[in-house]
């Protein structure tokens, strides 16, 4: 302060991130589904509990997404595209790190799916079905779905024919196309 004056201007500095984001890390190119959540929160500069309010989950939530130990459920997915301001989910390299989804959650993939398991899967995932739904419509047991999605099991004669229908494809002759 100087010896003829008594007043003191402060003005916020813009172009420097908030103190508290300064001693956290964050990824320059993210990875995860949880690095690209906390790099948008710090780039934002606000507190998890306003990112939290802002995606309507518990600060805990929030924090078990950012550390990679929880992947959100699909519920969420509407919300995180929404803040986030892309999809991020369509990357299949951001898989599940200790969650409650599948590593193909990522349906949107560029790659076509090959096998038949695959093709059931991603129609599954595409109608937000949970695999006792898809069984029960179908008529079979959770089990044998399992076993046709993860290409453990050939389905009968009836059963391509299940699914077949279940796919739109009017020929199936052991090949879905």
């Amino acid at each position: 302060m100087l010896p003829f004056c008594d007043r003191t201007v402060s003005v916020a500095r813009m172009d420097v991130a908030p103190v508290w984001t300064r001693s956290f890390s964050i990824a320059k190119e993210p990875t995860t589904l949880g690095e690209h959540l906390k790099k948008k929160r710090f780039l934002a500069g606000i507190r998890q509990s306003e990112a939290a309010l802002k995606l309507g989950v518990s600060n805990r939530t929030l924090s078990l997404w950012e550390t990679d130990r929880v992947y959100p459920a699909w519920a969420f997915q509407p919300r995180l595209i929404a803040y986030l301001e892309y999809d991020p989910f369509t990357n299949p390299a951001l898989g599940k790190p200790k969650g409650n989804e599948t590593s193909c959650v990522a349906f949107l993939s560029p790659e076509p799916p090959v096998t038949t398991g695959q093709k059931i899967k991603q129609r599954r995932f595409m109608l937000k079905k949970t695999r006792k739904q898809l069984a029960s419509e179908l008529g079979v047991s959770v089990k044998t779905l399992w076993g046709w999605e993860t290409d453990r099991w050939q389905p009968t004669p009836q059963g391509q024919d299940q699914i077949a229908k279940f796919l739109d494809h009017a020929d199936f002759h052991g090949r879905i196309e």
